[in-house]
């Protein structure tokens, strides 16, 4: 399903008028249809409801007065509400509340809340896509009473308050039940808050080209559906074995983070790969012979501190040829010998490299260094990695996350997974947002489970970017199975090999 964001919604408007000649007032003439419509079906049933309609100044308050005529006309009890004044309504929009005037439909005026009868339902219409940020102090006592009334709410084109690309609401937005969206899903309806304030969420044909066929501005942003992961996931072949089934070099863990190269290499074995071998610092090798059972291990010298160092680089590139696929980072820690190791593997390997946790930590403010790599790799920051990376404020990172997403990725060469709400996947132009996944996901390991994931099922043959896809979307499914036994708090990143197979069975059947 395609996504976009404000300024691609914007761009679309644009094409559609000054490009293709559709008249604006057709379009919110249309719009306002489809929301009567939709506004009818929530109402079925209901004997006798009453409407209420509140309205902006901008063309998200044209659409609900357009409503409220196709509504009026079917004998339905509407109540308007204009915040701004006559004066302050322009354009398309001013041509549907006068035409809402000439029908006598009841109509309240001002910023102020009246005494309303309670409807059964409320048509929010105050701001569209175009709010940016924060919500203006004025209009939070609208949101609060909407969000109280305890009334049917249905938002038009996304709730009134929520941040179009960022699915952030400062400080508030409408909790909607339903949301009709014009032409096409926006991000921000799928981001952080957006997804639980959008409730029901529906597309309205309302006129406007088909997106596909639009050059618009910013990244390509699609969600990613069960579809798609039966299309890549196909059963194994029936004479394979496991040398053809993949093979991952782990090179993970070190003194008081052992579970990272352990969680890595089981998130490989549970998803399909046919061998792993587990790089260890020698001092630690018990834990790994011991945890590590149906993979292998090797292990190195560390002259007993706990962690890999420079001195292992060519037994480490000794193995590298035996790999399909390399997984460097998870618990590697920070020490100043394993700096430089991470630093001199990622330019030196040449096979698929998966960088994730501390191996990301080399390349602070250095994002060039891994453009300079000429063989697949993919990082899997969460933001604060990110941050961190780019030299990017988070605060701005998460408030402008697809304007920030598309200069990053006009720089950057590579695939990257960015672990926020939900995880991104991106490649080019191309972004792939997540659709499973919870809060229960928020505990240590579950990112080093996910390495191992992507690693194995681009070991297997599946293209770098299909795989991180595939391999995050599994891993999200996985724990919304795991909720269902031990809900969100209840969960640790090793619960998810007990759902990860049964999830892809899902799929590879299909």
């Amino acid at each position: 399903m395609r996504l976009i964001t404000r300024e691609q919604s914007q761009a679309i408007d644009k094409i559609s008028i000054n490009e293709l000649g559709i008249q604006g007032s057709t379009l919110m003439g249309n719009a306002g249809n489809q929301v009567a419509e939709k506004a009818i079906s929530i109402l079925e049933g209901v004997p006798n409801p009453i409407i209420l309609i509140i309205c902006g100044k901008g063309n998200n308050g044209g659409d609900g007065f357009a409503a409220g005529i196709k509504l009026f006309q079917n004998n339905y009890t509407v109540h308007i509400h204009s915040i701004p004044t006559p004066k302050e309504i322009k354009g398309d929009s001013q041509l549907f509340f006068e035409s809402s005037e000439a029908l006598a439909i009841p109509i309240t005026l001002g910023i102020e809340i009246p005494e309303f009868e309670k409807p059964d339902l409320i048509i929010d219409g105050i701001f569209g896509t175009g709010l940016k940020g924060k919500l203006r102090a004025s209009f939070i006592p609208w949101v609060d009473w909407i969000n109280r009334s305890n009334s049917k709410i249905l938002s038009i084109d996304i709730p009134s308050g929520l941040d179009c690309n960022s699915g952030i609401a400062i400080p508030t937005c409408v909790k909607a039940n339903f949301t009709l969206t014009l032409g096409s899903n926006k991000v921000g309806m799928i981001f952080r808050q957006g997804f639980e304030s959008s409730g029901e969420i529906s597309i309205a044909d309302i006129g406007f080209p088909p997106i596909n066929q639009l050059e618009l501005p910013g990244l390509e942003w699609n969600l990613f559906s069960e579809k798609t992961a039966q299309e890549i996931l196909k059963k194994p072949r029936i004479d394979t074995h496991k040398h053809a089934s993949g093979k991952v070099l782990v090179i993970a863990g070190s003194k008081g983070m052992t579970g990272a190269a352990v969680l890595s290499t089981f998130g490989a074995l549970r998803t399909g790969v046919g061998l792993t071998i587990t790089i260890s610092p020698s001092s630690l090798n018990d834990i790994y012979e011991r945890l590590i059972i149906e993979g292998m291990t090797l292990p190195l010298n560390d002259h007993g501190k706990g962690f890999l160092n420079e001195g292992n680089f060519n037994s480490i590139m000794n193995k590298v040829d035996w790999a399909d696929v390399v997984i460097l980072g998870p618990g590697l820690g920070r020490e100043t010998e394993t700096i430089a190791l991470i630093k001199k593997l990622v330019q030196a390997i040449q096979k698929p490299l998966v960088l994730d946790a501390d191996g990301l930590f080399p390349f602070s403010n250095n994002i060039d260094e891994l453009n300079q790599r000429c063989s697949p790799l993919v990082i899997t920051p969460h933001l604060g990695e990110f941050a961190k990376l780019t030299g990017i404020n988070k605060d701005l990172i998460q408030s402008d996350f697809p304007n920030v997403m598309q200069n990053f990725m006009d720089e950057y060469n590579h695939i990257a997974l960015i672990k926020q709400v939900p995880s991104c996947v991106f490649d080019q132009n191309q972004t792939i947002v997540n659709s499973s996944g919870n809060p229960g996901l928020a505990t240590g390991g579950t990112g080093d489970v996910l390495a191992g994931m992507i690693a194995s099922f681009i070991s297997q043959g599946i293209s770098t970017f299909e795989a991180t896809s595939l391999a995050t979307f599994i891993h999200g499914k996985a724990s919304d199975e795991m909720v269902k036994e031990k809900g969100y708090r209840g969960q640790i990143a090793s619960d998810l090999f007990d759902k990860i197979p049964g999830v892809i069975t899902q799929y590879e059947n299909a």
